[in-house]
């Protein structure tokens, strides 16, 4: 439902941590998941494995497809995908960083904060993302975080019966890349 996570997507941006010169890539695992609160304390929690990265030198964005967003409920992702997020139009949510302001790990891990742009249902907006990043053998293991409000990205509050869950979505991003 609130699927505008994404990006969550997130997301995302929590990548940019290799080698200052080297250009990123991703492989392996990797997971996305947004969390939504409702009344009563009510947890609407999506996830999605895919994921990609792409480094130009300049920036880092981080894309995640939307279409396979699940919430473990078939009819409420049927209506998050179709109804609020929009997939056939606005199929992906994007983070985009600057590559400058990203700090690679070497030894010891990096935890940041850094700020990107934001891209879901058509609209970019300023956010801050913190992330963690930590070297080693089969690469940098990435995993940042941030918080957006679906009403910022043109995203209608889902609804049913009456029962809604608040604008703002919890956005969680892991995922491994190698300087290549």
């Amino acid at each position: 439902m609130k699927v505008r996570t994404v990006g969550i997507v997130s997301a995302t941006l929590w990548l940019a941590t290799a080698t200052a010169d080297a250009n990123l890539a991703k492989h392996g695992d990797s997971n996305v998941t947004f969390t939504a609160i409702g009344p009563a304390g009510l947890r609407i929690v999506g996830k999605t494995a895919d994921l990609n990265v792409v480094d130009d030198g300049q920036h880092v964005s981080v894309t995640v497809p939307l279409a396979k967003l699940d919430t473990g409920i078939s009819l409420r992702d049927t209506h998050m995908r179709d109804k609020y997020l929009e997939v056939g139009t606005y199929p992906s949510a994007q983070l985009t960083v600057d590559r400058a302001s990203l700090k690679f790990p070497d030894q010891a891990p990096s935890d940041a904060t850094t700020n990107g742009t934001m891209t879901i249902h058509g609209k970019s907006k300023a956010v801050s993302v913190h992330y963690h990043a930590t070297r080693n053998a089969d690469g940098i293991h990435v995993s940042g975080d941030t918080q957006v409000n679906m009403k910022d990205y043109g995203i209608n509050v889902p609804a049913y019966l009456g029962i809604t869950v608040k604008p703002d979505v919890s956005l969680v991003v892991n995922f491994i890349v190698s300087d290549s």
